[in-house]
């Protein structure tokens, strides 16, 4: 193999791709980056075995190939060299030599023949929409998955599709996350599938940029398509709980409070929460919030927010985390709480769409 590709244009594609590889697996192979030639494109590969990620870009094929390229050093390399084109020269024994300017480097490499390849991908549906919709989508409701290695199914985010409406939702049985969106488009077909949450991050970060997303699914695995950039997942396997039978069919009360300032107020007062004492309080009254919270270790602290509030005085108490998380996620200027008594599920929403379910904690 030997060709020649722009440095920055490389470097994007290798740390884009490398970010899947295990560096740590002791499969030697599996540490490393597979490139193809293809006229005109070079086509780059990695996968840990759940997850792959494949990437193209454009290049100049004097020897068409393949090579396998050590991920975590390849991309120190092309990292260190200085703005230019960039030769790739693979030989015989699987060496590559890195050239750019003044600088030389050979790299060892192993038989791309021992690369795993993906298995056929066989789809039974599919759908587009915004990239950047799919990923505030997915983040609004990410930090809800459950790190209980028992209870698998819950480490995964759901993605279900119904009549044109897809919701996304996670939950680790103590609080649920969910968004609905409407897809544009006709004869998008009905499926439930459950997406691993380490795919989830990684699908997130990728898709920053503008451009839709087109999501193919099939029994085991999910793929998705932006650009020249493909990312393949295995799905996590079983059935999501039904999880709208957590959320009230109706509610007594609700608080308008705005966004930012109860960010702000839950992250003061969230510093004196100790594990001997973890509840922060909001204590209503018509016009004003009092978030507060207590600890024999550290203190007190204790700051006000106006809301819009119209029920009598009431004292709920939360896990800190729990209520900061989603409001950090939101992108709305008012949050709504909602609830029935200090005891009961509250729901919180101001996004279109988005809905949170959360357990007040007893105190």
């Amino acid at each position: 193999m030997k060709i020649t590709v722009a440095r920055d244009q490389l470097l994007n594609a290798l740390r884009l791709v490398a970010n899947v590889v295990n560096v740590r697996t002791p499969v030697p192979v599996l540490t490393t980056i597979l490139a193809e030639t293809e006229e005109g494109f070079l086509h780059l590969s990695g996968t840990d075995m759940e997850m792959s990620i494949r990437t193209t870009i454009p290049a100049v094929v004097e020897e068409a190939g393949c090579a396998t390229l050590p991920a975590r050093k390849i991309v120190q390399i092309v990292g260190a060299l200085p703005n230019g084109d960039v030769q790739l020269h693979t030989d015989e024994t699987q060496n590559t030599s890195v050239s750019c300017k003044k600088a030389f480097f050979r790299i060892l490499g192993l038989d791309p023949k021992e690369y795993p390849r993906d298995s056929d991908f066989v789809e039974d549906w599919s759908f587009s929409m915004p990239g950047s919709e799919l990923r505030r989508s997915l983040g609004k409701v990410s930090y809800c998955t459950s790190a209980d290695e028992t209870r698998h199914v819950l480490s995964g985010i759901l993605l279900s599709v119904r009549q044109g409406l897809m919701t996304v939702a996670a939950t680790d049985g103590r609080r649920l996350a969910l968004v609905e969106r409407h897809l544009n488009g006709e004869g998008i077909p009905d499926g439930d599938v459950i997406l691993p949450a380490k795919g989830v991050a990684e699908l997130s970060r990728m898709l920053e940029g503008e451009g839709d997303v087109t999501i193919r699914l099939s029994e085991s695995k999910a793929a998705f398509e932006f650009g020249t950039t493909r990312l393949e997942t295995k799905l996590v396997e079983g059935s999501y709980p039904n999880y709208r039978q957590v959320v009230p069919a109706a509610f007594a009360h609700s608080v308008a409070m705005p966004r930012l300032p109860l960010a702000e107020a839950l992250n003061r007062v969230g510093m004196v929460v100790s594990e001997t004492s973890g509840a922060v309080r909001m204590n209503l009254s018509s016009a004003e919030m009092v978030v507060s919270a207590t600890s024999p270790e550290v203190g007190e602290a204790k700051e006000p927010i106006e809301v819009s509030y119209e029920g009598d005085p009431l004292a709920i108490a939360f896990n800190p985390v729990f209520f900061t998380e989603p409001v950090k996620q939101l992108e709305c200027d008012q949050v709504i709480m909602q609830f029935n008594d200090e005891f009961s599920p509250v729901a919180l929403s101001g996004d279109e769409g988005f809905l949170y379910v959360v357990m007040p904690m007893r105190t």
